[in-house]
């Protein structure tokens, strides 16, 4: 054993001595990792005057014209039989001469493999019993999606990717029962204001985990990211967040009392829930807010407060408009004072969402009006996705579109986006926009909006 241990030693020393052979072994070392056996051919293009003296007299073969020297392993090892060096194995020879364990491709991926499952298998056993336990365990073993963009992090830097994934679950196991703005959350839980910041890896881990759980894709965009954090009592911004609205009235939790009295709300409270033991009472703002007839802007602030709204016995429905003129220009025009209204400002924030399913948890009928361009379209359809047969549509049709056509051309990159569109009812005007290629406001349309709440009164 020793003498064998000696011949491979005096062979290194023997290889490393001339630099003729540095490319060959390089060769033989890429061989070897891609194929897990040393065969093949090593090809030395343009060779030095050392390389061709040092092949020529391994392989007893003249190189000294040679551009290009062909060395074929196979043959190389049976040259190695009739030198001093006839009992090395090639492979640990290798190994001997660049000073590592050199794995093939093959061992390298299972070696990564096995270093990867122990990470995530410490990961595991430093949450077990907790919350996010089960959730982390399916998504490490049935290899979801989340399991492969945590292993793109591991690849950039595993012990960011420890600390990260630790504190996303120290988040979830530790999710508030009351609304919580998240910097004052992540101080409490982490130690830092800004640890679930959506920009940090905490914070993108964090929202992966809580959209598994929640059974829901990863948000697109902040309004579903915010909605994610607001279903889980999380607030990112809770005051500047706001719908505009009128003549609607909330009920709140009267916490003076614990005898169960539910003016309008009750038909929405199991009898099992724990609401049984409260009194509700009006919000007496939104109630002063409606004496006079005058909008008011409500925040996730307010909302976040408010157990139900009023069921309106008298329309039972809603207008809500996409513009705030429109929205003025009602208030101003229509004779009618008391018909709820809502303005969402364009794209519905977190704020007209939490307030419009208020609204259909009481069975209210929704009514949406908007501009007809592709940007309009589209916030008329995520709403009817969204509301099903409780959202119908006011003024979003091709008679209203062709009536009220304005000089506005639409380039194509807006006209694209009507092929996203799904709602049969929106089909119709968006063709008949793609066509026209000249958009429609929401503000010629004032006039039969104010006529709609009239017929709704007649009936």
């Amino acid at each position: 054993m020793r003498k064998i241990i000696e011949i491979l030693e005096e062979a290194v020393k023997y290889f490393k001595s001339n630099i003729g052979y540095q490319r060959l072994l390089k060769g033989i070392k890429n061989k070897y990792i891609s194929f897990g056996d040393i065969k093949g051919n090593v090809i030395i293009t343009n060779p030095s005057k050392e390389e061709r003296e040092a092949l020529s007299g391994l392989m007893k073969k003249d190189y000294s014209k040679n551009k290009t020297i062909n060395i074929n392993l196979i043959k190389l090892q049976r040259e190695l039989e009739n030198t001093r060096f006839s009992n090395i194995n090639l492979k640990e020879f290798i190994n001997k001469y660049f000073e590592e364990e050199i794995l093939t491709k093959k061992e390298n991926k299972e070696k990564y493999q096995e270093e990867i499952d122990v990470f995530f298998k410490e990961i595991l056993i430093e949450n077990e019993g907790t919350y996010v336990y089960p959730y982390l365990k399916q998504i490490l073993e049935s290899k979801s999606q989340i399991y492969y963009n945590l292993k793109k992090y591991y690849n950039k830097e595993k012990d960011l990717l420890r600390n990260s994934l630790q504190q996303a679950c120290m988040g979830i196991n530790n999710l508030p029962l009351a609304n919580t703005r998240i910097p004052v959350f992540a101080s409490n839980i982490i130690n830092n204001p800004h640890g679930y910041d959506k920009k940090t890896l905490t914070g993108t881990i964090f929202v992966m985990l809580l959209s598994y759980i929640n059974g829901i894709s990863r948000p697109r965009n902040s309004e579903e990211l915010y909605e994610l954090y607001y279903k889980n009592h999380l607030l990112v911004d809770d005051v500047s967040n706001m719908v505009l609205c009128r003549n609607l009235v909330g009920y709140i939790e009267d916490k003076k009392e614990k005898i169960y009295k539910s003016v309008n709300c009750k038909e929405n409270i199991n009898e099992n829930d724990d609401k049984i033991s409260k009194k509700y009472k009006e919000h007496e703002g939104l109630s002063g807010f409606k004496k006079y007839n005058e909008p008011i802007y409500l925040t996730i602030y307010n909302l976040a407060n408010i157990d139900c709204i009023e069921k309106n016995n008298k329309y039972k429905k809603v207008l809500i408009t996409e513009n705030p003129a429109v929205f003025m220009g009602i208030v101003e025009k229509c004779k009618i004072h008391d018909f709820p209204l809502i303005c969402t400002y364009g794209q519905v924030k977190l704020a007209g969402i939490i307030l419009l399913d208020l609204l259909v948890k009481q069975k209210f009928k929704l009514y949406y009006s908007g501009d007809i361009d592709p940007e309009g379209l589209q916030i008329a359809d995520k709403l009817k996705i969204r509301y099903g047969e409780n959202l119908n549509f006011i003024g979003l049709d091709k008679k209203t579109y062709l009536e009220n056509m304005s000089n506005v051309y639409l380039s194509e990159s807006r006209i694209s986006k009507l092929n996203q569109i799904k709602s049969k009812e929106l089909q119709e005007v968006a063709k008949a926009l793609s066509k026209n290629r000249l958009a429609t406001y929401e503000e010629e349309n004032i006039d039969n909006l104010i006529g709609f709440i009239e017929r709704v009164l007649e009936k």
